[in-house]
């Protein structure tokens, strides 16, 4: 029956192209029209930017004047006297909040009188001051005076705080417009509260695009006001833009309002050149704070952020703003589908990483170069996800491919050759081929053999307990791979009870540490038959099976072999052959004449001539069978004198 054929290469390049494809459009369309959940994470991946960005340096014509703490606790320091207080005019009822109306009237007429441009009180002055009508005409007469230059607040109270009219309510500084020179020195406070998925708007955005979407005439947000009253006009469309935060809480030029209105600290304090043509923003900090990529903001350095965001254009906005065009033009579909075309030219999976890899850098440089510059936030989210989703289905695709070839592979080669050797072909089949073909290597070979087996498997084969015998072989075999695999060696075969390994094939890790591996491992494997005596003498001695104790010799030789696919058709084997084995194994045949557990040969003593702990022997020179005479060393770990404290090797 004739096998299934495999789909051909060119299928399987269709369906990676129609994978790419979707992708490609995938991450136009999310990048055009981001979802709730995709918006939140965008929105999450800008803030990282400006975090690893960092604050910067906020121009410094924007000065805040706030009334904190400093400023109250400083007016409640004078009444700390009790009734006999002298309290300074200026600081009269300034103590706690609200301060009274002229407080605020005296702060800009200082400020201006310091060369201010333009100054803005972001406070609502609703209906008469709580403090009497004298309060009102003072504030009156100093705002008369500043005309043209201070900038008022006022508020759009939403239907639910409307005190039941049913719908918007304009809340004006009513007593002072006259004043001011009409509503069009007054400016909203309002903003629009940052949405999940949505950075903060300029408070802008309110009344230019809420508040004229729905056909209500209002006035302009408070800090496009206070450029007008300084004969200014913001440099971006403010309506559209997010703010571009310069960092946390206390970023711009402060100057606390207790400062200006004391005359004497006023007098020659060191801020008063930088107010010259400043733009001032004057109110309490307390409440209406904002979370922020920088941490809570109180509303006053809010004003400052977007006053100064007007006034040097570096608001943040996203481009390109209509869906199709931010899918199509902001690098989305175009780079993607232009990244997956040229990947697709190889096949080489090195390539197409490099190709996604290298388009993913362009990407988030073009992001970062927009967001530094320009101050735009072009789609990173979508396009970069999408990259990585081509550099996995790549990878993956390679990933099915490369396993059916190894799996082909081991079923090819497994049957010819050890474990050890498949995965040394696994990992680089052109160098294995070669090594199949056979290679000389230098390598430490072992020998290990158990002493009077032979005589052993009679007796137990007399008395049938053949079961048993097989049992204690398997014990003591498995005991000895698991050191010689424990110490980097590889068990070439089992011949009966004697077990051939070799240290430095199929990969070696030099021939001194592989002859020090093996002589070490010799030494090991002698410990562990004596713990495995031990072990099976007291199973007897507690009534136990009878397991007799066996003792062993090894052989160690190293030199030259040659290493290769050895055997027929029908069974072959990856093995070395050569003289260094034949002579390991003669030199495990002397340990009994010698009468000493492990022998080696004079090239593996002199591998291991640098190790202190490691105590060698000589036999002299002795007679091998088929070989020359060569001189025979035992090893054995060095002992120290114990009088001096230390242990054994």
């Amino acid at each position: 029956m004739a096998s299934l054929p495999t789909l051909p290469r060119l299928e399987r390049h269709q369906r990676l192209i129609l994978l790419s494809a979707a992708i490609s459009v995938w991450a136009g369309i999310a990048g055009g029209w981001p979802g709730p959940r995709l918006g939140v994470w965008e929105r999450q991946l800008e803030q990282q930017l400006i975090l690893l960005r960092g604050p910067r340096r906020p121009p410094g014509r924007v000065v805040v004047v706030p009334v904190d703490d400093a400023s109250l606790q400083q007016a409640a320091w004078f009444k700390q006297g009790g009734k006999n207080a002298v309290v300074p005019p200026w600081a009269r009822n300034l103590d706690t909040l609200p301060w009274p109306r002229q407080a605020y009237g005296r702060l800009s007429h200082n400020l201006l009188e310091a060369g201010a441009a333009a100054v803005a009180l972001n406070v609502v002055f609703e209906g008469q001051s709580g403090k009497g009508a004298a309060d009102d005409t003072a504030l009156n007469a100093l705002l008369h005076q500043q005309r043209g230059h201070v900038a008022l607040a006022a508020e759009m109270l939403e239907p639910e705080d409307s005190r039941g009219a049913g719908g918007l309510t304009l809340v004006l500084p009513e007593t002072f417009l006259a004043a001011i020179g009409g509503d069009g020195a007054t400016g909203l406070t309002n903003s629009l509260p940052p949405l999940p998925g949505q950075a903060m708007a300029h408070p802008e955005a309110y009344s230019g695009r809420v508040l004229a979407a729905q056909g209500v005439k209002a006035p302009p947000s408070l800090s496009t006001t206070l450029l007008k009253q300084a004969g200014l006009r913001s440099q971006q469309p403010d309506a559209r833009m997010a703010l571009n935060m310069y960092g946390p809480e206390g970023s711009f030029t402060r100057l606390p309002a207790w400062e200006v209105l004391d005359p004497q600290r006023w007098r020659n304090h060191p801020l008063k050149p930088a107010l010259r043509g400043a733009l001032v923003v004057v109110g309490p900090l307390e409440g209406g704070r904002q979370d922020t990529v920088f941490g809570p903001m109180s509303g006053l350095e809010l004003l400052a952020t977007a006053t100064a965001n007007s006034l040097q254009g570096d608001g943040l906005l996203n481009w390109p703003e209509p869906p199709l065009a931010r899918a199509l033009l902001s690098g989305a579909t175009v780079l993607l589908a232009a990244s997956a075309a040229l990947a697709l030219r190889r096949r080489s999976l090195r390539w197409r990483l490099a190709v996604v890899g290298a388009a993913l850098a362009l990407q988030l440089a073009a992001a970062v170069m927009a967001f530094q510059g320009p101050h735009r936030w072009i789609p990173l989210l979508a396009p970069a996800s999408g990259l990585m989703l081509l550099g996995l289905l790549y990878g993956g695709d390679a990933y099915l491919v490369e396993g059916q070839e190894r799996k082909r592979l081991r079923r090819t080669f497994e049957r010819y050759v050890a474990p050890s050797v498949v995965a040394e072909i696994l990992s680089d089949p052109k160098a294995a081929q070669s090594m199949l073909r056979g290679r000389v290597l230098e390598v430490t070979v072992l020998f290990s053999d158990l002493q009077g087996f032979t005589q052993l498997t009679r007796r137990r084969s007399a008395r049938g307990e053949s079961e048993l015998h097989v049992r204690q072989l398997n014990m003591y075999l498995g005991a000895m791979v698991e050191v010689i695999t424990a110490h980097g060696g590889t068990v070439d075969k089992f011949i009966g009870d004697c077990v051939m390994a070799v240290f430095g094939s199929p990969v070696g890790r030099g021939l001194k540490q592989e002859a020090e591996a093996a002589v070490r491992c010799a030494i090991a494997m002698g410990e562990k038959l004596r713990a495995l005596n031990a072990t099976w003498l007291q199973q007897q001695q507690d009534g136990g099976e009878s397991l007799e104790q066996l003792g062993s010799g090894v052989g160690l030789a190293s030199g030259e072999v040659m290493a290769g696919q050895i055997g027929s058709p029908q069974r072959s084997d990856f093995t070395v052959i050569g003289d260094t084995v034949n002579l390991a194994s003669r030199l495990e045949g002397l340990t009994r004449r010698l009468e000493t557990s492990i022998c080696l040969d004079g090239a593996t003593a002199d591998l291991i001539s640098h190790c202190a702990d490691l105590k060698l022997h000589s036999f002299g020179f002795q007679d091998v069978k088929g070989l020359e005479p060569t001189e025979v060393f035992s090893v054995q770990p060095a002992i120290q004198d114990n009088r001096s404290g230390q242990q054994p090797a």
